[in-house]
């Protein structure tokens, strides 16, 4: 059975060290913004699938770039890299992370803590 995370784009927020907040527009509807390193703030989720802040992702962090990718309905953050050939390879974020030893569960819990 596979851990699953309660709200990634939350936990990614977090562990790239970003505060979050909760918006409510004129409506009443509620979102969570993440506040990027520039001030700027961008819907988690967006952030999450690679859509906006890309300077800011795990992938930047890595010296790659950010593609959002999908399957079906499902929209995901892929990291662009070159390999020691100058050839792009594209690797899905949560893949990435873990190839570099990160992830956003450590015991059962999501993980706040390891910021790199």
């Amino acid at each position: 059975q596979g851990k699953r995370i309660a709200n990634p784009a939350s936990a990614y927020a977090k562990f790239m060290g970003l505060k979050s907040v909760t918006r409510t527009d004129s409506s009443g509807s509620q979102s969570r913004v993440c506040i990027l390193p520039d001030s700027t703030e961008c819907d988690e989720w967006v952030f999450f699938r690679g859509k906006s802040g890309k300077e800011f992702s795990y992938c930047a962090r890595k010296g790659c770039t950010t593609e959002t990718d999908s399957t079906g309905t499902s929209q995901f953050a892929v990291c662009v890299c070159s390999d020691s050939l100058g050839r792009k390879i594209k690797i899905p974020l949560l893949d990435f992370m873990a190839q570099h030893g990160d992830t956003l569960i450590r015991d059962n819990r999501m993980n706040y803590g390891r910021n790199h």
